[in-house]
């Protein structure tokens, strides 16, 4: 998925930009995180992840959704999968970092309960406390 996606390293440098760099940077969200999928004919068109922070009772967020299959539901689906992992792990809150002028993500967050906890320009954190 992620060699299809566009475009790529905008956003904190995700997805990388090089192959090999991309390959290791999923694999560490493999062994890391929990992570949830959407599939259309065999072929992955949404992941996310939810990086448990143990020390801190929480948990990082991220999700991608491949551009043209964006508007169908597929963000809404992962986040809240994400967010019930979350609620089952008994983590006390789930962040995410969020393009300042991201309008469409942040709608989303902002629909499943994430407030800003920042004034960023370019980049703005988000908090869901469980």
């Amino acid at each position: 998925m992620y060699d299809n996606f566009s475009p790529k390293a905008v956003t904190q440098g995700l997805p990388p930009a090089t192959q090999k760099t991309r390959d290791k940077w999923v694999e560490g969200l493999i062994e890391a995180g929990h992570n949830f999928v959407a599939w259309h004919d065999g072929k992955v068109i949404g992941h996310s992840a939810l990086i448990v922070e143990e020390d801190r009772n929480n948990g990082e967020y991220l999700i991608f959704v491949l551009q043209n299959v964006r508007n169908k539901g597929l963000g809404t689906l992962l986040t809240k999968r994400a967010i019930d992992k979350a609620r089952e792990l008994g983590l006390a809150a789930v962040w995410l970092t969020v393009e300042a002028l991201n309008f469409r993500a942040i709608k989303l967050y902002k629909k499943e309960g994430f407030v800003f906890q920042d004034t960023g320009e370019r980049e703005r954190t988000m908090i869901l406390r469980l």
